[in-house]
């Protein structure tokens, strides 16, 4: 039984190696679709609050619908299909799951339409919370993808990253649309989930802590005249404490802690704290490296949390 579970260890090793080469390979030169269909009313001037979304695999949705939907009761899972009516979502979660155009955020908005990602439970958060109020949810995320090249952003040493790149021009497409449509827009957080990729060398987590800081100080640089009255909170996740995947884990996650502690709008959750697993779906062969269902949905309110903080501290 011991050498069984050290096989499939083995083969998840394996796969996200595989997948880390092949995301290098596959977006290096993507084209990032930023087309925006029509589809909101005008918005006549009314406040937009807009959530930007950003990471590798666990950011881009791998949660499998089909367990959240035997994990809740069906009521909650009606409201998860049919969608926040004060909640949209502009997404692109793979090159295979793009919604082109801002839709209700829902289910089936991850890496694949049989897959979510953390967009769902900021949206049942910020329901719960805000009702009244209108949230635009700006999601572009990559699987298997690095901070220390693909993302590196303008302010670190080295060629900005295209992912990097791509995302900014996601991200200005969707407010451009938002704006022209006569929304109020402003940028109240970025929630950011990412770092196993930069876990798996230690030259690469050693170097997480300033690429992260630049990243942050970019991404408030380039949407400054979108931010919210007191600048753009990045909302930051711990990875999971997997050695076996994510082998310097511990030093990405000091690495977060320690740049959430340099500012007041800095912020990391402690997902492992607060019980996230990634070991219990599918039944018959758990996926190790990304989170659970019932987890993901957590993950989400957990930054939909922290958002609703800033924004009833300084609203």
């Amino acid at each position: 039984m011991k050498k069984f579970k050290i096989i499939i260890y083995i083969m998840h090793i394996l796969v996200l190696v595989l997948i880390t080469i092949l995301g290098i390979k596959i977006h290096k030169n993507t084209y990032i679709d930023c087309t925006i269909l029509d589809t909101l009313p005008d918005g006549k001037g009314r406040k937009a609050i807009v959530v930007l979304l950003g990471g590798q695999s666990n950011a881009s949705g791998c949660s499998s619908d089909k367990y959240l939907q035997l994990n809740v009761t069906a009521d909650k899972y009606a409201q998860y299909e049919a969608g926040y009516d004060n909640v949209y979502i502009n997404y692109y979660a793979s090159d295979n799951n793009i919604s082109r155009s801002f839709v209700k955020c829902a289910i089936k908005q991850g890496d694949t339409r049989e897959h979510f990602g953390p967009e769902l439970g900021i949206a049942e958060k910020l329901n719960d919370e805000y009702p009244s109020e209108l949230f635009f949810i700006i999601k572009c995320a990559w699987g298997g993808t690095n901070l220390y090249n693909q993302w590196l952003s303008p302010s670190s040493s080295g060629k900005t990253g295209i992912l990097y790149k791509k995302f900014i021009k996601f991200v200005n497409s969707s407010l451009a649309y938002l704006k022209n449509k006569n929304y109020d827009v402003r940028i109240e957080a970025m929630c950011w989930m990412q770092g196993e990729s930069d876990s798996f060398h230690l030259k690469d987590a050693m170097n997480y802590k300033n690429n992260l800081n630049n990243f942050i100080e970019d991404i408030r640089k380039e949407f400054q005249k979108y931010s919210s009255n007191d600048g753009i909170a990045f909302i930051d996740a711990y990875i999971a404490n997997n050695p076996m995947y994510w082998v310097n884990y511990q030093i990405i996650n000091e690495s977060k802690k320690e740049i959430a502690d340099l500012k007041q709008n800095n912020v990391v959750i402690d997902t492992i704290e607060n019980g996230l697993t990634c070991g219990k779906e599918p039944y018959d062969n758990p996926d190790l490296a990304h989170y659970d269902s019932l987890s993901q949905i957590k993950l989400g309110n957990l930054f939909a949390k922290k958002i609703v903080d800033f924004i009833d501290k300084y609203e």
